[in-house]
């Protein structure tokens, strides 16, 4: 006896060249849950389609006040991804920070260019790859020969700088003074991190988390806080604190990780 079709796959199944009568339980099962997917990918591909055009006008918004910081804003990015997370079951929550990276990403292209040069003479590959998961794929992104190239580029407004720390180069004492209108916003490598991410962000667009110090001779914080050392150069040294110390003021700080 021929099998009765689910009336949602008579648009799909059977095959011109099969019959009713030689379809089994098993390609019914696949074929509806084929069909199901396929239905969920128009619905998915609607609504991401949608939160372009509105990330597009997100970017317009943002146009609206010129200054003179990039678009990236951080803390948003973070509110999202931490939103998204919560709200996942735990056995997906990983896949899901992923997918919504890309997301984010995408959207932030909507609204200009995201370009990142990458500076890790040690381990490019590992900073390379850390660098892309976080802007996605949507960002431009090449290697740089000279950190302090880098960092100059950053400062003129042009993108992000990702720098390994402890490479040979301590281009980090140089956000004290010289890059003032740089912030550190990421770390890449775990809580103690071994590259950051550097550009004209916003003081207030930083994520909630460790301030980044630079300091010369222990002149850097007021002693509150768990310290947490990346770098030492000739007395300068590079550390995390959980203090919530401002950024550009006495304490020496540079920025802040999530």
């Amino acid at each position: 006896m021929p099998h009765a079709l689910n009336p949602a796959l008579q648009q799909v199944w059977p095959p011109a060249d099969r019959r009713p009568d030689d379809i089994s339980p098993e390609h019914m099962a696949l074929a509806a849950l084929r069909h199901e997917i396929d239905q969920l990918d128009d619905e998915i591909l609607a609504l991401f389609e949608r939160r372009l055009t509105i990330a597009a006008r997100v970017g317009r918004a943002k146009d609206a006040p010129a200054g003179p910081h990039l678009k990236l804003r951080p803390d948003r990015e973070q509110t999202v991804l931490r939103r998204v997370s919560d709200r996942a079951r735990p056995a997906n929550r990983a896949t899901v920070q992923a997918l919504w990276r890309e997301v984010v990403g995408h959207g932030l292209a909507r609204q200009g260019p995201i370009r990142v040069q990458v500076w890790a003479p040690l381990e490019p590959t590992r900073a390379w790859d850390a660098a892309r998961r976080r802007f996605g794929a949507a960002a431009e992104m090449r290697m740089a020969e000279d950190p302090q190239a880098a960092l100059r580029w950053a400062a003129e407004g042009q993108g992000v700088a990702v720098l390994a720390i402890n490479a040979g180069e301590p281009w980090w004492i140089g956000l004290r003074r010289q890059w003032t209108s740089l912030s550190v916003f990421e770390g890449f490598g775990g809580a103690a991190p071994t590259a950051l991410a550097v550009g004209k962000i916003d003081p207030a667009a930083l994520p909630t988390g460790p301030r980044v110090l630079v300091g010369a001779g222990g002149d850097a914080g007021d002693g509150a806080g768990r310290r947490i050392g990346l770098a030492t150069h000739h007395g300068w040294t590079l550390c995390l604190t959980d203090a919530p110390l401002p950024v550009g003021g006495p304490e020496g700080c540079v920025g802040a990780i999530a």
